[in-house]
């Protein structure tokens, strides 16, 4: 019998330390500009906020978004896999109203987001009909191998993966503007360089039309396994490391687990035993070639003079479990799958800490509103604009739907 399970999630059971004092709202004042701001929306792959020192291996980041903006200390991805995790960032949908809840299969991949409706209700779409310029750079969605040549309505510019290769780093195909390029074993074909520069790039020729803001959407395959780092960081820090042994890693008593990780258990340690370390090293090697393309994005916006007029936005579309409780990957109703880094800098935002709940629902509501643009009724997520301009709203959310969908079970 095939399994969906839907959790409620409490912030209440994802809550920071007693002793943890949150930052008090400051006063920040919106951006006042001609025309609407620009919008970056830089997403990693699989990068989990819980257990990866990501910071360690992306030290601009840091300084360039993350102390210029605000940390969401409770930002979370409602079904924590890829195609559904991006299919909500898409439109604003939780899952169960996107009919993507898994990978594959009738109720996931590309294949059931098009058959649902949801590329003609994307942003991209609504910001397209506004006025901006749309681009999406790198990965889509897992299933659209089986159109490589598509380009979903409402994007300007489209650079989109078109295989699995593009997880490796190497010998994978992106359909530029509806031809297949191919990339070879180069150096310079590292996936997230070739990002990089496309993004970079697209930004230079945005900024030109100074008529037209611009939404662009960067998704490298970072640090999604198997990716190993780019050439020049295969000396990294991490690259002997052991990943970090948190008191749930690879945990021993299981009795107040669901029965389906009791009874996987035993092969689930071993396999955390052979591949985590290995895994790990991986995933922070590649971090810090993640680091240089969202540096040389905020640099590039700077030398344009279009940094003060951009919103920037550095998060990942889940989390990852990284060998807790003998899980390797992502998908499972624990902190480390649903848990996801998320910074926001920009026009009219004070840096801080924001300790409210937000999740991925909340992205399509918020780039809305940023435009002037009315959010449709049909969208399950809410605006972020006023936790960005330090106002305390009357009431917000203290917990969440979680939902995946296991076609194997």
């Amino acid at each position: 019998m095939k399994k969906l399970f839907v959790i409620a999630l409490s912030l209440l059971l994802f809550c920071a330390p007693a002793n943890f004092q949150p930052t008090a709202a400051k006063t920040r004042k919106p951006t006042t500009t001609a025309q609407p701001p620009n919008i970056v929306f830089i997403l990693a792959d699989d990068l989990d906020e819980r257990t990866t020192p990501y910071w360690d291996a992306m030290p601009q980041t840091a300084a360039l978004v993350r102390d210029r903006g605000i940390r969401f200390a409770n930002a979370f991805s409602p079904t924590p896999i890829c195609c559904p995790a991006r299919s909500t960032i898409l439109t604003g949908l939780y899952g169960h109203n996107t009919g993507v809840v898994t990978n594959s299969g009738d109720k996931g991949g590309w294949g059931a987001f098009v058959k649902n409706g949801n590329e003609e209700r994307t942003v991209a779409v609504q910001l397209q009909n506004a006025g901006y310029r749309t681009g999406l750079i790198g990965k889509y969605l897992n299933g659209i191998e089986a159109d490589p040549t598509h380009i979903p309505t409402g994007w300007s510019e489209w650079y989109g993966f078109v295989d699995n290769n593009s997880y490796t780093g190497y010998n994978y195909q992106i359909n530029e503007n509806g031809t297949l390029v191919s990339y070879g074993a180069a150096e310079s074909d590292y996936a997230t360089d070739v990002v990089a520069a496309k993004a970079r790039d697209f930004i230079k020729r945005a900024e030109a039309k100074d008529e037209q803001p611009f939404f662009l959407y960067v998704s490298p395959t970072a640090p999604h396994l198997p990716l190993p780092p780019a050439p020049r960081h295969k000396n990294h820090p991490y690259q002997h490391a052991f990943s970090p042994r948190t008191a749930n890693y690879n945990e021993f008593d299981l009795n107040d687990k669901s029965a389906w990780l009791k009874v996987t258990g035993d092969e689930r340690a071993k396999m955390v035993a052979a591949y985590n370390d290995v895994d790990f090293r991986n995933r922070m090697g590649s971090l810090y070639a993640l680091d240089e393309l969202v540096a040389s994005v905020v640099n590039t916006l700077e030398a344009l003079g279009e940094r003060e007029n951009t919103l920037l936005v550095f998060t990942s579309d889940n989390g990852y479990n990284l060998g807790a409780h003998r899980l390797l990957h992502k998908m499972a109703p624990y902190e480390e799958s649903v848990r996801v880094p998320l910074v926001i800098a920009g026009p009219g935002i004070t840096p801080g800490i924001e300790n409210r709940m937000v999740l991925e629902i909340d992205y399509t509501p918020t780039f809305l509103a940023l435009a002037g643009l009315s959010i449709p009724s049909h969208v399950d997520g809410r605006s972020l604009l006023p936790l960005l301009r330090g106002e305390a709203p009357a009431q917000w959310r203290s917990d969440f739907i979680a939902q995946y969908h296991n076609t194997n079970a």
